[in-house]
């Protein structure tokens, strides 16, 4: 059976995809289960020839399953929060970084900045996934998930690479969603 290639009309959408492709963000807000996720994974796979993923609910098996129906399986290099680091050994791979949990948000950082780095050193052009705030608004109030996300996006617009963020409205809260918005 041959599977139909997903069709993604980001470009006729009223996302400003041209805005993003300059190194702008957004953050896609909405309740559960209404496309949020799939929405990131498309902009991440058509905004950057490479993909830097922050997963905080996904480990990186799953996160780049879902991201080869709109790019290459193994493109993007992922910042796995969800992983339990402890507990199995990893095969080495320069793309991956773990993070003990979510509500770590400086060992996310650190890891981040390492991938960064490394793009950097090879050239690349990113685009940056983070998928979801409402997993970090979980372990911390609304003002340090505010700081973290205004230091990671000014790292992104310095290098101009686009940042698609994602946050479930109804988790969060429409004051702390809010809030959220302001440094996209």
């Amino acid at each position: 059976m041959e599977m139909e290639e997903p069709q993604h009309a980001l470009r006729d959408s009223p996302i400003p995809v041209d805005a993003l492709a300059e190194g702008e963000s957004v953050l896609v807000r909405g309740p559960a289960m209404s496309g949020k996720y799939d929405l990131l994974l498309a902009l991440l796979g058509s905004l950057g020839d490479d993909g830097l993923f922050v997963s905080t609910s996904r480990q990186v098996t799953g996160a780049r399953q879902d991201f080869s129906e709109y790019g290459e399986a193994e493109r993007p290099a992922v910042v796995d929060c969800s992983s339990n680091v402890g507990s199995q050994e990893r095969e080495p791979d320069d793309l991956v970084r773990y993070v003990s949990s979510p509500k770590n948000l400086t060992e996310i950082g650190v890891k981040f900045t390492e991938l960064v780095e490394a793009f950097e050193a090879a050239g690349a052009d990113a685009a940056v996934g983070i998928h979801s705030l409402s997993e970090l608004m979980m372990y911390w109030d609304v003002e340090r998930v505010y700081q973290f996300l205004r230091v990671l996006l000014a790292e992104c617009r310095e290098l101009g690479w686009p940042a698609v963020a994602v946050v479930d409205d109804d988790a969060a809260g429409d004051q702390a969603a809010t809030t959220l918005t302001q440094p996209f």
